[in-house]
């Protein structure tokens, strides 16, 4: 977040560090959101951010800034973009959740196969641990095996266990959890290699971000999926942040590797809340009704079909395929 645009480097606090004491009273961590919280930013970085427009924000002190970081990555369009808004508002005017379905599921559920070729079911949910879990559920009961292949230079893949277990923040998983989680090296075949070498049979996925700070080298996305078909594991590739930055088709389309599965989620609803596990028909079916196998019990939430939240990211996914802004992200990032 970039620092006092046209004002003064003296900035006032003084309503964000009231806030900010009251809220460690109230709320563990002083926020809900982790990346959010006080331990994440310096001393003088704004306390709480009362409203944004475009790329400007401003505290409760009343300092403008722009925001870098768009919401953890989640606004790609801009703060209250008005396509947007006026989608989301007139969804919210109509009833924002019943008790079946709303015809706005199968109308973002049909956009967002449109974007992302080789994806041939989709399914919402609010948040990116949601699909994440989701996939290694539907990739235990695909294989019948029980353990997971996590790229350990990607910094976050859920809230849940399987993946909290391998951090150091990880009091209050059992051992045995811990233990179904493996990891191996970005651009490094040979650690992934060896997992399977040494767990022959048991790995159900391999979840890995197809790009972090790091391209991929030397085919090396091609490899793991060529990999994984001989060990018969579930290839995720975790979209969060590559998802709606690198293509309008994802990080999958640019280097040509269309995984099993995949989760999105951040930019897909510009700050709304709706995430997404896409993939092949023959696992996502494993969800649904049509088969004979045991069912998954894949994804079901409350608040998972919100029609405000369907109506934000179909709004958002149509602003990306009529502007170009994947280039102009692009463009700004070769800027900074």
């Amino acid at each position: 977040m970039s620092v006092g645009v046209n004002r003064s480097p003296n900035l006032d606090f003084t309503r964000s560090r009231q806030l900010q004491q009251q809220a460690h009273q109230w709320i563990p961590g002083g926020c809900h959101t982790y990346a959010k919280g006080d331990d994440q930013y310096p001393l003088l970085a704004p306390g709480f951010i009362a409203r944004g427009n475009g790329c400007h924000v401003w505290d409760v002190d009343g300092n403008e800034y722009i925001e870098y970081g768009m919401g953890n990555r989640c606004v790609v369009l801009g703060h209250a973009f008005p396509p947007v808004v006026e989608a989301a508002r007139s969804a919210m005017c109509q009833g924002v959740n019943f008790v079946r379905p709303s015809p706005l599921e199968v109308e973002c559920a049909g956009e967002f196969l449109s974007m992302i070729v080789g994806a041939e079911m989709v399914k919402f949910a609010k948040n990116g641990s949601d699909a994440t879990t989701a996939a290694v559920k539907l990739a235990r009961a695909h294989t019948g095996r029980d353990l997971v292949a996590l790229c350990k230079d990607h910094p976050f893949f859920s809230t849940d266990d399987w993946f909290i277990g391998t951090t150091p923040v990880d009091a209050g998983i059992p051992e045995e959890t811990k233990r179904l989680t493996l990891t191996f090296r970005y651009n490094d075949l040979a650690s992934l290699q060896a997992l399977f070498d040494q767990h022959p049979g048991r790995i159900a996925c391999v979840m890995l971000e197809p790009a972090k700070n790091d391209e991929p080298k030397d085919g090396f996305l091609q490899q793991v999926q060529a990999a994984c078909r001989r060990a018969g594991a579930v290839l995720v590739f975790d979209e969060m942040i590559t998802g709606f930055r690198w293509h309008n088709a994802g990080a999958q389309h640019v280097y040509g590797v269309t995984p099993d599965l995949s989760c999105f989620g951040k930019g897909m609803a510009n700050g709304f809340s709706l995430s997404a596990l896409a993939g092949r028909r023959e696992l996502m079916r494993l969800g649904g009704l049509d088969h004979e196998k045991p069912r998954v019990f894949l994804l079901s939430t409350t608040h998972g079909a919100e029609t405000h939240a369907l109506a934000a990211g179909i709004a958002t996914m149509r602003t990306f395929q009529r502007e170009p802004v994947v280039e102009t992200l692009h463009r700004q990032g070769d800027r900074l």
